[in-house]
């Protein structure tokens, strides 16, 4: 399989998972809604329908690889972002890298 038919892959994939968020939020509208018309004063039944729902959705995330696609700007727990976040702390604080650091100062 070519990088373009893997990329195409995980953008369906990506797509279709949109379209469960979006059945999600439509369908738990209206389960609200027939709530708030009927049966107000019961217990909030829809909140079982969208835990499971949500649960499911998570997992489908995950097992078909698209949750790297969602938070790709977000992603503070990829190792791209661990060496952006040294740069950028190094050029805030003005870190050289001969210059000792606080620890090897008190070692000597």
């Amino acid at each position: 399989m070519t990088r373009e038919e893997e990329v195409r892959k995980k953008v369906k994939a990506l797509k279709m998972f949109y379209k469960d968020l979006i059945n999600f939020a439509i369908v738990n509208s209206v389960l609200i809604l027939i709530w708030l018309t009927f049966d107000r004063t019961g217990t909030f039944w829809p909140k079982y329908v969208m835990l499971v729902w949500a649960i499911a959705l998570v997992l489908r995330a995950s097992r078909s690889g698209v949750t790297p696609l969602m938070f790709h700007r977000s992603s503070f727990l990829s190792p791209e972002w661990e060496e952006k976040k040294v740069k950028e702390i190094m050029k805030h604080h003005k870190f050289h890298p001969d210059t000792p650091t606080t620890k090897e100062k008190k070692e000597k």
